[in-house]
């Protein structure tokens, strides 16, 4: 089974958010209600999910993401958003939180969100020992619009950075996430893309490119230009906020027919 632990203030969202997730039998849910109960109770082991509130009265969501990046960086944190905490939400996901639902919106993201995070989670500790002794991997295949093969992509290259211990466990995961969400929203109409990827011991770099015919690899209107969480309202917006906030380069050509992505590991990681 796994376990996720809620971390609210408020008795009313907490059981919201429970029952949501008591939708699937696999997941065993718990709650407390701060952040100082949510860090006795990962010490004690055995929590493979965090749902964290924001604006808590002992020791607040930042704080909460903050120590467990740092205490617990194999368990993966989402932040719950509500009016009037976007800048401490943008913070979090600077600071590690894997991904975020507004509170107004849990009803239709919250059960996908906390699986597709644990599907990431549960690749990521499948890598072998041997890709411990990869220097560079490098491959380029065409990618049809089937969404059932972006969850084995990702899957696939979180193995291959964790393997190569490019990043922590935290980074590996929000690689995956800002990755997937990009291959989410370029493949938004009927066609094949190409997909290039390099990965070396400085950085993981992915290209995403579009036939010129075939028009851009994202949709232009969906890119959001406001820094307010809880102002987007689909999912390609918050799809946006994630890969800026879980990538270090995300870059448009003119034509909108080409995205680069870049994640570095190290200083000199920086674009040739």
């Amino acid at each position: 089974m796994t376990t996720v632990l809620i971390v609210d203030d408020s008795a009313l969202d907490r059981e919201l958010a429970k029952r949501i997730l008591a939708e699937d039998s696999q997941l065993t849910v718990e709650t407390v209600d701060g952040g100082r109960a949510a860090l006795d109770r990962l010490s004690a082991g055995g929590i493979d999910l965090v749902l964290t509130d924001l604006m808590m009265p002992d020791i607040n969501g930042l704080q909460l993401v903050t120590t467990i990046r740092v205490d617990h960086p194999d368990v993966p944190v989402i932040i719950m958003t509500g009016g009037g905490t976007e800048v401490v939400a943008m913070n979090a996901l600077a600071q590690g939180a894997a991904s975020y639902v507004p509170k107004r919106m849990l009803k239709d993201w919250l059960l996908k969100t906390t699986h597709d995070l644990l599907s990431l989670q549960q690749a990521q500790r499948t890598h072998g020992k041997l890709l411990e002794c990869f220097k560079v991997v490098q491959f380029e295949l065409d990618l049809p619009n089937e969404m059932a093969l972006l969850g084995p992509l990702v899957e696939y290259l979180q193995q291959i950075v964790g393997g190569m211990q490019l990043f922590d466990a935290t980074e590996t995961f929000r690689l995956g996430v800002g990755l997937k969400e990009a291959l989410q929203n370029a493949l938004y109409r009927d066609r094949t893309i190409l997909f290039v990827v390099r990965i070396d011991r400085h950085k993981a770099r992915f290209t995403l490119r579009a036939q010129p015919d075939d028009g851009p690899v994202f949709d232009a209107a969906a890119v959001p230009d406001v820094e307010d969480l809880d102002a987007l309202n689909t999912t390609d917006e918050r799809g946006f906020m994630l890969m800026r906030s879980h990538l270090d380069e995300v870059r448009f050509n003119e034509t909108g027919t080409e995205v680069v992505l870049v994640k570095r590991c190290a200083e000199d990681g920086a674009e040739e």
